[in-house]
């Protein structure tokens, strides 16, 4: 009687270990099915934050191309408005204003019409020039020098297109005169004495002016071509300043920006890619975990 009360006592110590055993063995499997569906909810997660920042990412650089493109065709904006002011005004002194008086006679004195007809042009394109630069350049200082240079080289412009009038007139009578003097036509010794005296007054008068013109050309010429290449070469001086300061707030900060905004990216970057490392290696070890258990 003892000997099968102890083999039903042990029988039902075998039976509550098993169930204990079995209730543990399904607590463990459905923790390890729980957690593992945890990390994979998780891995999502993070794939799925890691794929929006690098969106982000592509459209704040994208954003930073787009700025980065306006400020350097703010810049060229305004270096093309100051080179073709400079150009204009050089053509202006240079092609057009350069001009030497006695390089006319009354052989070729109906050149100086067109002569003249380019410097009005060159000035047109100077002052077309000069407008735009005002439009395109924030700096006062700059607009005020390449004002100046403006009205001096403009001075030179009144003094040889005034002086190349008076003395294409010149030369133009001093041209009349000679045809009629050497013309078969025309006999210059039967004319009447008031005739004669008429016609050597004004040749005197007409030769007297050309000496006038050539003498005090060149001196008044050099004065005012002088202070036009002084106010010419401060614009150069200034200009280039100007387009160096501008220069480096578009090509230098830009690229601190840009570094700045890498260095930002590849953090998060990482910090996603480490995080989603991390939740790989707990799943992996969690699996070596369980496998050596059961």
């Amino acid at each position: 009687m003892i000997s099968v009360s102890i083999v039903l006592l042990v029988l039902v110590c075998i039976s509550i270990l098993l169930t204990i055993g079995e209730i543990y063995v399904t607590y463990t499997q459905g923790r390890k099915y729980a957690d593992k569906s945890d990390i994979r909810l998780l891995t999502d997660i993070l794939g799925q934050i890691h794929d929006r920042n690098m969106e982000e990412n592509d459209l704040l650089k994208s954003n930073l191309n787009i700025h980065t493109g306006q400020n350097n065709h703010i810049f060229n904006e305004r270096k093309n408005a100051i080179l073709a002011y400079f150009s204009s005004l050089n053509t202006w002194m240079w092609d057009g204003l350069n001009l030497t008086v006695q390089d006319y006679n009354h052989v070729n004195f109906e050149e100086i019409t067109k002569r003249i007809t380019n410097i009005k042009d060159y000035y047109n394109h100077a002052n077309i020039s000069f407008a735009i630069m005002q439009l395109t350049i924030e700096s006062e200082q700059l607009v005020k020098i390449g004002y100046e240079a403006m009205m001096d080289t403009l001075k030179l412009h009144h003094f040889v297109e005034n002086t190349m009038k008076n003395y294409q007139k010149t030369l133009s009578w001093e041209k009349t005169l000679l045809d009629k003097i050497t013309s078969k036509d025309y006999d210059f010794f039967k004319l009447s004495p008031d005739m004669k005296s008429f016609y050597e007054r004004q040749a005197r008068e007409n030769e007297e002016e050309k000496r006038r013109v050539l003498e005090g050309y060149n001196d008044r010429h050099w004065e005012l071509f002088k202070q036009a290449i002084a106010d010419r070469n401060l614009f150069r001086d200034v200009a280039k300043a100007e387009l160096s300061e501008l220069e480096n707030d578009v090509y230098s900060k830009s690229p601190e920006k840009t570094d700045d905004l890498s260095n930002i990216l590849k953090a998060g970057t990482s910090l996603a890619k480490d995080i989603r490392d991390l939740s790989g290696r707990r799943e992996y070890a969690y699996n070596r975990e369980s496998e050596n258990k059961f």
